[in-house]
C-alpha cells in the first residue's frame, strides 16, 4: 500500500506524437498537458503548446533549462535581473560508460 499517492497537477511531455500513450490517460482525468510541440505534432489534447525543435536533444535540453528557469522566476526563487547560474549542460543526458570510454580513446 502506498502510503502518501498523490494523483499528477499537470503533465509535461517532449512530444505529443511519441508520448501519446500518456497523453491519452491524462486527458481522460483532465489533467492539463503542457507539450514541446514541433510542426508536426498533434495538439488536440494539449492545452499549452510550446514550439520548438523536437528531434535534438540540444534544443530539448534548452527548452527544459528555459523552463525550470521561467518556474523558479514565478516562484519567486529568482529575480528577473540576475542571471541564472545553472548551466544548460546540466539538463542533457551523458552516458556514464560513453565518458570511460572517451579518456582511453584519446590516450591511444
Amino acid at each position: 500500500k502506498q502510503s502518501s499517492f498523490r494523483e499528477p497537477r499537470l503533465l509535461v511531455v517532449r512530444d505529443p506524437k511519441s508520448d501519446h500513450q500518456p497523453v491519452n490517460e491524462v486527458q481522460a482525468v483532465n489533467i492539463p498537458i503542457i507539450a514541446f510541440c514541433s510542426t508536426d505534432a498533434p495538439t488536440s489534447f494539449v492545452d499549452i503548446a510550446i514550439p520548438c525543435n523536437t528531434k535534438s536533444a540540444n534544443s530539448i535540453a534548452v527548452m527544459w533549462w528555459m523552463l525550470a528557469r521561467e518556474v523558479r522566476r514565478i516562484r519567486g526563487e529568482d529575480v528577473r535581473t540576475q542571471p541564472w547560474n545553472v548551466m544548460v549542460d546540466l539538463f542533457l543526458f551523458r552516458d556514464p560508460n560513453e565518458e570511460e570510454k572517451q579518456p582511453s580513446e584519446q590516450g591511444d
